[in-house]
């Protein structure tokens, strides 16, 4: 949602979903990705949330795949977690 102030001030808010907190690492890990498809993909213009997109699918489709696949997302899923205990927030 936008509201403009009588004075031409621009707020916005976000409606559901709140928008993630990306770690440092994660920044870098998503702009080494965009550099490298980059590349790729010149002189097509591809931005961030482009990769971000495709990776998510990409999830989506393996998680859909197939037994095999889902568990190995989740075992995965499960070492980063433990990789990372400690040193999580609270915020989402």
């Amino acid at each position: 949602m936008e509201i403009l102030s009588p004075l031409g001030e621009e707020t916005i808010c976000y409606l559901g979903p709140h928008a993630p907190h990306l770690t440092p690492k994660e920044i870098d890990l998503l702009h080494a990705a965009w550099l490298d498809l980059s590349n790729e993909m010149a002189p097509e213009e591809l931005h961030h949330h482009d990769v971000i997109h495709l990776a998510l699918n990409e999830l989506i489709v393996a998680m859909e795949h197939g037994n095999s696949s889902r568990e190995r997302i989740l075992n995965d899923l499960r070492d980063h977690l433990r990789d990372i205990q400690g040193r999580r927030t609270t915020n989402h």
